[in-house]
């Protein structure tokens, strides 16, 4: 019978040199982490958007009032983002951005004034959880509004406060029976209809929106064209 005491050895030999070969060929391959992303049409007076990165479509086209789910983009990359009108092929608000790997993203398609041009605002989300408290964060794009939202809750996890045209406030609460935020004007107009309050499980009236523990909430304060508050909640998780 034949010595093999020797066969390892000599297989690691030849295997080694391959193996610092291979460690050095550059990977051009690498897949970056991802980022995700989600569109909003805020703009009441504007028509139906459509949504683009670096010149190619993202997601579906978008009605006022309403967002796209969130969608996945490579992290760590900046983009051109732009916005059309729906069956044009002119960009009427851009805006360039970085997104970090593991974040998530909100871009808002909205205007300061309503004779101001469009523009594209973009927030990052907190979406970690807290299983025994609700996380809310409240945005006033309310271009339309003459005057600030007051936000006040019965239930006292806040202080009373006020918004004015692009504030962003973000309260982590503990609900209870008496949890009701609600929201008015400081100036209401005089067509302002009933504005859905947030409320605890159960919600005590019809005109009141119940809110969970353990989730993250986007609540998006608006104008109508008449110029009368309305709130949007968006779930985040």
């Amino acid at each position: 019978m034949k010595n093999t005491r020797f066969i390892f050895p000599k297989i690691l030999l030849l295997f080694f040199p391959v193996l610092m070969i291979f460690s050095c060929i550059k990977n051009d391959n690498f897949i970056k982490g991802d980022a995700k992303i989600r569109y909003f049409q805020s703009a009441v007076t504007d028509t139906t958007q459509n949504f683009f990165l670096k010149g190619i479509q993202s997601g579906a086209s978008t009605v006022y009032g309403s967002n796209s789910n969130y969608l996945v983009v490579a992290g760590d990359s900046s983009y051109t983002i732009t916005s059309r009108n729906i069956n044009t092929g002119v960009d009427v608000a851009s805006t360039n951005y970085k997104f970090a790997i593991g974040a998530n993203y909100s871009i808002y398609y909205t205007r300061k004034t309503t004779t101001s041009p469009p523009v594209l605002t973009v927030f990052q989300d907190n979406v970690k959880q807290s299983l025994d408290s609700v996380k809310l964060t409240f945005l006033n794009l309310g271009y339309t509004l003459g005057s600030k939202v007051i936000i006040q809750d019965d239930g006292k996890a806040f202080d009373t406060f006020n918004m004015q045209y692009g504030d962003r406030i973000s309260h982590t609460i503990k609900l209870s029976k008496a949890t009701r935020i609600s929201f008015t004007l400081e100036t209401p107009v005089s067509t302002q209809p009933s504005v859905n309050a947030l409320d605890s499980l159960p919600t005590t009236t019809s005109k009141s929106i119940a809110i969970s523990k353990g989730l993250v909430y986007t609540v998006l304060l608006d104008g109508t064209k008449k110029g009368e508050l309305q709130m949007r909640l968006v779930s985040s998780n």
